[in-house]
């Protein structure tokens, strides 16, 4: 896939630098206001506008730390920006695609528990979120936090926060105590937080509290940036490009001015709008080329940069599907990106499944394997096999072949299919339900017992507060 040449990522940087400077973010929050003021900004309280000059902003961004440590609780560590990708996993949406029927449902208590326990034994996910979002076996205003609770139970990587409102926060930041056993939350790594932008170039009351209190803990602030191409910036791919990034470095920059080196992760996620329906297309192909295009320009910063790996349009395990997903994480895993997110995720990004989730892990070896190209180490061995071998003998026996029958020499997945015909042996969604399966099938946590106890007894209190 073609990647932009870099007089087109100056053009992207510069693009940003003209937005900010000279047409500015709207922002009415008064703290905000008066920190940009501080450093130097152009602050216009009576429209809420902020204009930052280029080189206040240039020497802004060098503030960001190229790479930053997240912590899971029972003490794993992974470094975003070393050079390993840290796979990010999805554990419930507004759909579930579900196995047995083949359509989209609405998820219960049982998906947030079978997803959390997966997307934990994945070895190439490193942290994991859930949306805040109910589930339809509990009634009631406690739904989503009685799902919360349940992946709670189960979860021991890195805590990838999506806050929706104040109050929302503050119950993590208790969570976050209760997970540390009371210990500091500052500096721990055990949290990164989502602050959304409203497109075009909006920063809402609500998300500049957010990314205030966030910089305040010096958690991670992962900018959740969906400019829509025709309806919130222009029907263009380029444009759309250079306004997802204006966007995200503002961000950025903000969080800068608040707590200078607090980490950012540099992504973006830009979908298109079907003109004739209104219909938003987030997994559309145009999306391969965007994912490789935002890692570049995030890198090109000097920022870790995370792309999209996972997704789908159709909420179908289906050829489309297969083509789809294979290309997007081919595409995010050749951008080179420091986080790959979403896996799981299906349906235009409102659709998940477990099934989902294990077959994009396999379609990441396949792109790891790709991506490796032919080695040559034992080129010179097969030659000498050549030249010793008669003509019309085989290799059966061969010292190579012997070498490599159990090396990573041919790409193999337990999730492929090798027999030929698919005779007997399954297709590739029956072995990711049967993996699925029996991953979930755990009967203890490995969440301390008395983490565990003290989260039930927070929710508990919770429930009873909100007499449910």
């Amino acid at each position: 896939m073609k990647k932009l040449t870099e007089t087109q990522v100056r053009q992207i940087k510069v693009a940003a630098e003209d937005l900010l400077e000279d047409v500015g973010f709207s922002v009415t929050h008064r703290e905000i206001q008066r920190c940009a003021r501080k450093v130097g900004a152009y602050v216009d309280k009576t429209c809420g506008r902020i204009q930052l000059p280029r080189t206040l902003l240039r020497e802004l961004l060098t503030h960001v730390p190229s790479r930053y440590t997240i912590r899971g609780l029972t003490g794993s560590e992974a470094t975003v920006g070393d050079g390993t990708p840290r796979g990010l996993a999805i554990v419930t949406d507004p759909w579930i695609l579900d196995y047995n029927t083949g359509r989209l449902r609405r998820p219960r208590l049982e998906d947030v528990r079978r997803h959390t326990i997966i997307a934990r034994k994945l070895a190439c996910i490193d942290s994991i979120s859930r949306m805040d979002f109910p589930v339809v076996d509990v009634d009631g205003p406690a739904s989503s936090w009685r799902a919360l609770e349940e992946h709670l139970l189960h979860h021991t990587k890195h805590y990838m926060v999506m806050p929706a409102d104040i109050g929302s926060f503050e119950r993590w930041l208790d969570i976050g105590r209760i997970l540390l056993r009371g210990a500091e939350l500052k500096g721990s790594g055990l949290l990164s937080v989502g602050v959304a932008v409203v497109s075009p170039l909006v920063l809402n009351d609500l998300n500049a509290e957010l990314l205030i209190r966030a910089c305040g803990h010096g958690f991670a602030v992962v900018p959740t940036v969906c400019p829509m191409a025709g309806t919130t910036s222009p029907y263009s791919m380029a444009a759309t490009l250079a306004q997802g990034n204006a966007e995200c470095i503002f961000i950025a920059a903000l969080a800068q001015m608040l707590n200078p080196g607090n980490p950012v992760l540099h992504t973006f996620g830009p979908s298109v709008t079907d003109m004739q329906s209104g219909y938003d297309r987030y997994y559309t192909l145009d999306k391969a080329l965007w994912k490789m295009a935002g890692v570049q320009i995030g890198h090109a910063y000097g920022m870790p940069a995370a792309a999209e790996c996972g997704g789908t349009m159709a909420g179908r395990y289906d050829l489309q599907s297969g083509a789809e997903g294979m290309l997007f994480m081919k595409a995010a895993h050749d951008s080179g990106a420091d986080v790959l997110s979403g896996f799981g995720s299906c349906c235009n990004a409102v659709g998940m499944s477990a099934e989902m989730m294990l077959i994009q892990t396999a379609w990441l070896e396949a792109a790891r394997y790709l991506g490796q190209g032919i080695g040559f180490d034992d080129f010179n061995q097969g030659l000498h096999s050549l030249t010793t071998t008669c003509p019309g003998g085989n290799y059966l026996t061969d010292e190579l072949t012997l070498k490599n029958l159990r090396s990573c020499e041919f790409f193999s997945h337990r999730l492929f299919d090798y027999a030929g015909c698919g005779s007997g042996s399954g297709s590739m969604l029956a072995r990711a339900h049967e993996m699925a399966e029996d991953m979930a099938s755990e009967t203890e946590s490995p969440v301390p017992g008395d983490i565990q106890e003290n989260l039930r007894r927070y929710f508990h209190d919770l429930y009873r507060s909100m007499g449910a």
